[in-house]
């Protein structure tokens, strides 16, 4: 799972299936989990059965180093064997994905007649750009409705609908008589982008919300965020910029990162990509450098540990991500993003789950991929119940 087998282990484990007369269902395993890794650009990657097999077959003579695969002396291969047909279906699959599967074939993909009347019975569309924008008075804009052009005035500052579908703040700081704030916020299944009146910009995650001044004044940048938000911040030495999230605060110069602080986690996560970060959580502070992750829990306390950036901001960049994680962790994220509401019966397992599918994607083929790892789901309207 980690990718880090050798080729000859690669060998092995083909060799293992092989000998059991499983290679056909190698295949087709192959062919099915090929979707979670093939949407990371929000497209399908297809590969016809005759260019599948070549290119399964070319695979194999890639990692066939030595004519036959040297076991180790004195291994018990009836005491082995077991154990390798059990997790080969998963540790091959990644492997041969990372190994070069894509070197050979990138053509379009049909997917097999079951799995795609599967994926058919049932639609529930993914989220898109959606939000509602609060001014100062109590007023609201429907963001999806608006069209591209000015859409109300500020103070001295003009709120401007994009050509491609964000928010601008164009106005005179310095010319600001008084504070006046407003609230953009997303619905389950809706994300926005933001450019806050300094050129900060803000990409809000579904079930989301920041609110801000229409000009900054004084001597701090201060937004305060619900949900999850990517920051690119401008840089302004002379204003620090400060982010309130839940029981903590990020203060800021000029950096990338995110917060997530939804009320359903356990946990506030400030992710640092670029600058740095300081996070104070009431008598606590942590300063954080690129790479790093502060972990507020709900009762406080800062944990400041390696991060995942990748999973961190997956959801950005269009996909979702999942890195060791439970079933309710990553239902959490499909209930938000498809704005559906999840059960669980009793009795779930606690199997931790590794992968990456677009967000682009009709619900059922996520689930369908959670399916594979002997996960089940039943779809009553746009209610999920997760099934051991």
């Amino acid at each position: 799972m980690n990718n880090d087998c050798s080729k000859q282990e690669v060998a092995l484990l083909l060799k293992q299936f092989t000998s059991y007369g499983k290679e056909d269902e190698l295949r087709t395993l192959i062919a099915e989990k090929l979707k979670s890794y093939s949407l990371e650009e929000n497209r399908q990657v297809h590969y016809p059965e005759k260019s599948f097999n070549e290119a399964f077959n070319q695979l194999k003579d890639k990692i066939k180093v030595e004519e036959e695969v040297e076991e180790p002396a004195g291994a018990n291969t009836t005491s082995y064997r077991p154990l390798i047909v059990k997790i080969a279906a998963l540790l091959t699959v990644v492997v041969l994905l990372f190994d070069g599967f894509y070197t050979y074939y990138y053509q379009p993909l049909k997917l097999p007649q079951q799995v795609q009347a599967k994926v058919n019975k049932v639609i529930i569309a993914p989220g898109s750009n959606k939000a509602t924008l609060t001014l100062q008075d109590g007023s609201t804009i429907n963001l999806n409705d608006a069209e591209s052009g000015t859409l109300a005035r500020q103070g001295n500052t003009q709120i401007v609908k994009s050509a491609t579908g964000g928010i601008v703040y164009n106005g005179n700081a310095g010319t600001a008589d008084k504070v006046l704030y407003n609230t953009m916020t997303t619905p389950r299944g809706g994300q926005y982008r933001l450019t806050l009146p300094d050129g900060t910009d803000v990409w809000l995650n579904s079930a989301s919300s920041i609110t801000y001044p229409t000009a900054f004044v004084g001597n701090e940048r201060n937004v305060t965020v619900t949900g999850e938000a990517y920051f690119e911040v401008a840089k302004d030495k002379s204003k620090p910029f400060h982010v309130a999230a839940g029981n903590q605060n990020i203060e800021v110069l000029g950096t990338h990162f995110n917060v997530m602080a939804y009320a359903d986690e356990e946990y506030i996560k400030t992710t640092l990509l670029e600058g740095s970060v300081k996070v104070r959580e009431h008598g606590n502070t942590s300063l954080l450098k690129p790479g790093e992750q502060a972990v507020v829990g709900k009762n406080g306390g800062i944990l400041v540990k390696t991060a995942n950036i990748d999973e961190a901001v997956a959801w950005k960049n269009g996909y979702f991500k999942f890195d060791r994680v439970d079933i309710k962790h990553i239902m959490r994220q499909v209930a938000r993003w498809y704005d559906v509401d999840v059960l669980y019966e009793e009795n779930m397992p606690d199997d931790e789950f590794v992968g990456k599918i677009g967000r682009g994607e009709n619900i059922t083929q996520v689930l369908h991929l959670l399916e594979l790892e002997h996960v089940h789901f039943k779809i009553e309207g746009k209610k999920i119940t997760v099934l051991p």
